[in-house]
């Protein structure tokens, strides 16, 4: 179960807060858009967190990983959120335009 001071803890600034309860959260990404669904998965000897993304509100989640806690799984969430907007847009840039040098060529 998530507990108050660590859905106190999640950034506002951040993300907008779709539901934040005692078993699951729901998130979206200010920089992004994407939505996210963290759901935490209590066992007789550990807890974890399952990790759950979309890219619109009308698609369906998919399985985006695990994490230990609340707290880790929203680092993962701002580490994809980085990869999306500096690794990923250059690397389309880069792939459109040595597609249209060759084009040219």
């Amino acid at each position: 179960m998530f507990i108050t001071k660590e859905l106190n803890d999640i950034d506002c600034n951040y993300f907008n807060i779709i539901h934040a309860g005692c078993y699951c959260v729901t998130l979206q990404s200010k920089n992004t858009k994407h939505y996210w669904h963290i759901i935490h998965q209590q066992y007789p000897t550990f807890a974890s967190c399952k990790i759950q993304h979309k890219h619109k509100q009308s698609s369906p989640f998919h399985e985006q990983g695990t994490a230990p806690t609340l707290g880790q799984a929203i680092n993962k969430i701002k580490a994809h959120d980085f990869y999306h907007l500096h690794v990923r847009t250059k690397k389309k840039v880069c792939k459109d335009t040595d597609q249209k040098r060759r084009k040219s060529a």
